[in-house]
């Protein structure tokens, strides 16, 4: 289904990659490293942060959601909104950190140093990318499948009526498409985006299909932070975040990882 935007697209960079894509010598200048060992400490650091939702999270707990995660690297105050992010990657961030099953999120830690500088007034080559995204014929693709209006009658079946729910649920996801594609402030398609890939992870068939949802919003992250990468002037790590990273004694086992409830797709707030 989104095997195709994920191919020609963007791959997921692992933690250990996201210095090495841009030249991060501000960080290298404030922590005093060779490259590499920047690269692994800062690996180390982030697999001691346990990206959260529904929350801000703490920072003295290693417990933050994407947005706070990039506010304390970048030496802001504890918050989800950081100055130094793009306004538009901040609202697909946030709802799409607060959807995502517990694993998966961690994923996206590796974007966390990304983000940081993003705010440099490219939101419109990003909104473009967004566009790009909604209508290269995967998503398009995935809401027209074929579902025609089905006929009830007083002997409808289960089947018929599972059947019919699908339909009308289509049908509400076309239209959050619609309203996607027709709003021109880059921050409201973000957010729009953002809650269509949700309904359909959360509605996918099964874990696969769902897990090609989640993949395909982690490349578009990826996508965005890339816009205006090569110019971005660099934004150095303070060292005194680093270490307080490094402080934090805790093990994320997966083991260890609460369950996470989620509302039936019917009953999600959009």
């Amino acid at each position: 289904m989104l095997r195709e935007y994920l191919e020609s697209s963007h791959a997921v960079p692992q933690v250990a990659d996201i210095t090495r894509r841009r030249d991060a010598s501000g960080d290298r200048q404030q922590l005093g490293e060779h490259p590499m060992e920047l690269d692994l400490r800062l690996q180390r650091a982030l697999d001691r942060v346990e990206l959260v939702s529904g929350t801000i999270g703490n920072p003295g707990d290693g417990k933050m959601c994407l947005m706070s995660l990039v506010a304390f690297l970048a030496g802001e105050e504890h918050s989800d909104s950081p100055g130094c992010a793009s306004p538009l990657i901040q609202a697909f961030a946030v709802r799409i950190n607060d959807n995502m099953p517990h694993k998966a999120r961690q994923r996206l830690k590796a974007f966390a140093p990304r983000i940081i500088g993003t705010n440099d007034g490219h939101d419109g080559l990003r909104a473009q990318v967004l566009r790009r995204f909604l209508t290269n014929g995967t998503l398009a693709r995935t809401l027209d499948c074929g579902l025609t209006e089905p006929t009830l009658s007083a002997s409808t079946s289960g089947f018929a009526l599972r059947r019919l729910w699908r339909w009308l649920r289509k049908d509400h996801d076309q239209r959050l498409l619609e309203c996607s594609l027709s709003v021109d402030d880059g921050v409201n398609l973000a957010g729009y985006a953002a809650r269509l890939v949700t309904r359909l992870a959360r509605s996918a068939p099964d874990a696969r299909v769902q897990d090609e949802y989640w993949n395909a919003a982690i490349g578009l992250v990826d996508a965005l932070c890339d816009v205006g990468a090569t110019n971005r002037p660099e934004q150095g790590i303070p060292a005194a975040r680093l270490v307080q990273l490094e402080s934090t004694h805790r093990g994320h086992e997966e083991a260890t990882w609460p369950r996470e409830s989620f509302l039936p797709p019917y009953l999600l707030h959009w």
